[in-house]
């Protein structure tokens, strides 16, 4: 027998033989094969979703999931163009009846002065039913199983898997209206651990809502003052008890929603997962003792009627899989001219959703993510947007780089225009590049805001980082093109960034933003009385070296002035943190549309969604009492000159005030493997991925052919090894003799002794 060592030392020079067949068999491939040829679509996501309870959703990161679980009473119809609202959840989009002070019935075009409330009633679909979940569990008695637990029950459960639904007599229940009147209580609820950045703009429409909110709030100050000083839990509070006068659930399918005034875009509204159902049932259950220790509530595990269920998720993946209680939808059977030739209508009356499982996995840079989507692992790139694939389209329109792959791999690249915009905004609050406390202030730091807007030159920021032959155009107010209220050409231009010159739009000369920068008392970017440079403090989501152009471009900008930037990339959560306690002084952000109306960018200007003290969507805390009241004024008007001088006057407003260097209207590109049918690309419609197709079979076709294992590196490698390792082998195998013949000399002079 060969001794240990001469053992190893000959299966290492063996490796080579024994490996080389198992990795010729072994496949470059992330997933099970069943998945590959099954009916799965695989994509990406940069950040795990913060919020996923649909009162604190409102991150276009979150929306893969919430759209998925959760339906709204509203959606968009998935072809058409302009976006069309019909009945999800509803059975149809519902017409306001218009009353007066004294709930006197007027006529549909009674002037909105005149309208006191605008009352809806919506009647629901029949058979909206939610998915399994322990929260619906009961016996067959009828008592719940998983209501009433301990927190010594609860402990070791992190998944609402944990709790087994086998044997029990029911897991689950048609929704009603009272579970949307339940969920619309919960927007203005204390209760509710992550509080609804909406809430301070539909109190202002829906009748009762800040009564509600202002009593509960107090309700709820009582309870903690009751509690002990380290216990972090509080008794569940059963919302079904407290009266809303503006929401009643006329019967199990019909609801009434009662609006102050005459406002219509509350049907936009309608269609965002602030408008789902949630049951009572959900809420108790997550509010037991134990639970949000566990990290087991409505953020982590959504509760829905929607297409999927979420069902595993860590740090890395999420997947989703088909709601077997899910009602008979269907897809469209029409849409736009040139959609059944693009074969956006080959699926036309089939049951939704389309594919039986969504799986997600974390990306944290998105060259690797685009790396994957070459090789076909991702069916498209991170679900939630149209705004990544500009380096490719750009590829493809030059004929370099990547092009002649994805030419092979026949990727769909689609571009369209959506509404978007991305700007540079500055926190009002700060002491330097906000308003001021003095009305000198205020116009120092005002002309810096200025100059600042003048210098950044986005018309270069357009083409550089998104689609350099268009359709992306340097913005001039809040207002992205293809919304009622945007002005283009001469008439749209904004006067104090640019002037019109031989038919278009040009903007300033450094010179004259270096002249506002002196009279805001920082020549040359130094402060005139300290001579100290002027350094400001820029926040942006995403850091890494695939963000680190957009910075350094960004740094360049203020270079031209003389101002210093410190940049500060964030991971998302972190920046939304920042931006919520106010203490970003300068920052980059973007808007995605949730619905097509200009009211859903110009209030991101009003003091009433003030991030830091409202909890709102106006990140830059700007306020301006004349901007606040045109704004009531325009969101009760129709679309029509009347609106539109409205409009205009407010963006004048803010242009003069610049609490934005508006930015950049981009152009959108979707992009999406050739085995990926529907893929229409939009950035308004949420609820898509039961839209989407995929024919596994010609996935697993193209991934082998375009994945072959290859052999060669690892038997170079292992010869490589076995190579350096032979001469060792030699050496060994010679020690050994020569301690052999040794041994045996030592043997025979032992037996020549006396």
């Amino acid at each position: 027998m060969l001794p240990a060592l001469s053992r190893r030392l000959l299966t290492l020079c063996c490796l080579p033989a024994l490996l080389l067949p198992a990795a010729c068999d072994v496949a470059n491939q992330p997933y099970q094969e069943a998945q590959v040829s099954g009916n799965v679509l695989f994509s990406s996501f940069q950040e795990r979703p913060k919020y996923l309870d649909p009162v604190s959703s409102y991150n276009l990161n979150e929306t893969p999931w919430t759209y998925a679980a959760y339906e709204p009473l509203l959606h968009y119809h998935y072809l058409k163009r302009p976006y069309t609202l019909e009945g999800l959840t509803a059975t149809e989009v519902p017409t306001a009846r218009y009353l007066d002070k004294d709930g006197n019935p007027l006529p549909d075009n009674a002037p909105f002065d005149q309208v006191a409330t605008s009352v809806y009633t919506i009647k629901l679909k029949p058979g909206t039913r939610y998915q399994p979940h322990p929260a619906f569990a009961r016996d067959a008695a009828g008592k719940y199983l998983y209501q009433d637990l301990s927190p010594a029950q609860i402990e070791g459960k992190h998944s609402i898997l944990d709790f087994p639904l086998e044997g029990a007599a029911s897991s689950t229940r048609e929704a009603t209206a009272e579970d949307y009147v339940y969920q619309i209580k919960r927007l203005a609820s204390p209760w509710i651990a992550t509080p609804s950045p909406i809430y301070n703009l539909l109190n202002q429409y829906i009748v009762g809502l800040k009564d509600l909110g202002d009593r509960l709030k107090i309700e709820h100050d009582a309870a903690v003052a009751q509690r002990g000083p380290h216990d972090r839990y509080l008794p569940w509070h059963d919302l079904r008890q407290e009266p809303l006068s503006g929401v009643k659930a006329l019967d199990d399918r019909t609801l009434e929603v009662r609006v102050i005034g005459k406002y219509p875009q509350i049907k936009y509204w309608m269609a965002m997962t602030f408008f789902v159902p949630i049951p009572w049932e959900a809420d108790r259950f997550y509010a037991q003792r134990g639970m949000a220790d566990n990290s087991l509530s409505f953020n982590s595990w959504p509760v829905g009627t929607g297409p999927y269920m979420l069902t595993e998720q860590n740090a890395n993946r999420y997947v989703m899989r088909r709601n077997p209680n899910y009602r008979d939808e269907r897809y469209p059977s029409e849409g736009m001219p040139g959609d059944k030739e693009r074969g956006w209508l080959a699926d036309a009356g089939q049951r939704l959703p389309l594919t039986d499982e969504l799986h997600f996995y974390l990306e944290k840079e998105r060259e690797p993510e685009i790396s994957k989507l070459m090789q076909g692992y991702y069916d498209l790139p991170d679900l939630s947007r149209i705004d990544i694939a500009f380096a490719l389209l750009n590829e493809q329109q030059d004929n370099t780089g990547r092009a002649e792959l994805m030419k092979e791999h026949g990727l769909q690249l689609i571009p369209t225009l959506e509404p978007t915009n991305w700007y540079i905004g500055f926190n009002m609050l700060d002491p330097v590049v906000g308003k001021g406390t003095t009305p000198e202030q205020e116009v120092r730091n005002r002309k810096l805001r200025q100059a600042i807007s003048i210098a950044v030159n986005w018309e270069e920021f357009g083409p550089i980082f998104f689609d350099k032959m268009g359709p992306s155009e340097a913005a001039m107010g809040p207002i992205p093109p293809g919304l009622f209220g945007y002005r283009t050409g001469q008439a749209g231009i904004n006067p104090i960034t640019h002037t019109w010159q031989d038919g278009r739009a040009q903007r300033r000369p450094l010179e004259e933003a270096q002249r506002l920068l002196a009279e805001a008392g920082y020549p040359g970017g130094r402060d005139a009385v300290t001579g100290k440079p002027l350094i400001l403090f820029l926040d942006s989501n995403g850091n890494g070296p695939n963000y680190q152009g957009e910075i350094d471009w960004r740094s360049k900008q203020f270079a031209k002035l003389g101002i210093q930037i410190e940049a500060r990339g964030n991971d998302y959560n972190r920046f939304q943190e920042r931006m919520l306690k106010g203490n970003a002084q300068v920052y980059f952000w973007g808007w995605f549309s949730d619905y097509p109306d200009p009211e859903n960018y110009l209030f991101l200007l009003t003091t009433s969604q003030g991030k830091v003290k409202n909890e709102g969507e106006n990140a830059s805390n700007y306020s301006n009492p004349e901007y606040d009241r045109l704004y009531d004024e325009m969101k009760a008007l129709p679309d029509g000159p009347e609106r539109q001088k409205v409009i205009d006057r407010m963006v004048d407003i803010v242009r003069v005030d610049a609490p934005w260097s508006f930015g950049v209207f981009p152009g959108s590109v979707g992009i999406y493997q050739a085995w990926v049918h529907n893929a229409k690309p939009t950035a308004v419609i949420q609820d898509k991925a039961k839209y989407l197709r995929v024919d596994g079979a010609l996935r697993a076709s193209k991934l082998a052919g375009w994945n072959q294992p290859r052999a060669w590196p690892l038997a170079v490698g292992l010869l490589a090894l076995a190579l350096l390792l032979w001469p060792g082998w030699r050496l060994y195998q010679r020690r050994e003799r020569a301690s052999g013949r040794i041994a045996k000399m030592a043997v025979a002079a032992s037996k020549d002794k006396p």
